[in-house]
């Protein structure tokens, strides 16, 4: 029997608030960023965020200041990296710029984070740092644009918005905002590294134009939000 090609991973859902890190006493508020479509333009890629392949999950902690004023610190929910989970997606093109079923010219790209988020639900900001790992046989498991000394950092925002009334989430406790848009085009790109070994490097700077500059790349997301005060999810005894 032949092969039937890779397994597409299941989409990432909203499930409850089981990640929730109310073992954390100061955390007040749950949240979760369930993005449902969107696409990253990096140099000469383009490459689609499918519904259900990035979620944010975790908690929100209030540090009031002197003046009145207070921060929202974002804890990420347990056993994830820093709150973020994601699917590897299909790059259009390969390596090659072109669709071919070569499996050798196939890549996926997946997001992965470098830092803990940092999340406002008041205007519905989030920033983040990634990096983005690509995999194909040639490519190897350790090829990466962006690193912990350069990462990509996505700072969110919400073009004109006005804010999106709130629903209920069926049975669970909270409310779901839904169809949150967001886009940032001020963020650079570096050039790749480890891509086969370091030697590949090249080939994935040309394919994908970078080292990119601020201003010469974009991502835009469509995103529901859903949040619930802690009290909800572990009541006081």
């Amino acid at each position: 029997m032949g092969s039937t090609g890779p397994v597409e991973p299941d989409p990432l859902t909203f499930d409850g608030w089981d990640t929730c890190p109310i073992a954390d006493p100061d955390v007040a508020t749950c949240a979760t960023v369930l993005v449902r479509d969107g696409s990253v333009k990096i140099g000469n890629l383009t490459v689609p965020l499918p519904d259900g392949s990035l979620k944010i999950a975790g908690g929100l902690k209030y540090e009031f200041k002197d003046d009145g004023s207070f921060d929202q610190v974002f804890v990420p929910a347990p056993g994830t990296n820093h709150g973020v989970t994601a699917n590897p997606i299909d790059v259009p093109g390969g390596a090659l710029g072109i669709d071919t079923p070569l499996g050798l010219t196939q890549i996926t790209a997946e997001v992965e984070a470098l830092g803990t988020p940092k999340v406002d639900l008041f205007t519905f900001s989030l920033d983040l740092p990634v990096r983005l790992k690509l995999s194909n046989p040639l490519l190897g498991d350790h090829c990466y644009i962006g690193s912990a000394d350069k990462p990509i950092n996505f700072a969110l925002r919400t073009p004109n918005q006005t804010g999106n009334d709130a629903e209920a989430i069926g049975d669970h406790p909270g409310a779901v905002f839904r169809a949150i848009p967001h886009e940032d085009d001020t963020f650079a790109v570096p050039g790749p590294e480890g891509c086969g070994g370091g030697l590949l490097d090249w080939a994935v700077n040309l394919r994908a134009g970078t080292p990119s500059p601020a201003g010469k790349n974009s991502i835009e997301t469509v995103s529901d939000i859903y949040n619930v005060g802690a009290y909800e999810v572990d009541p006081p005894a």
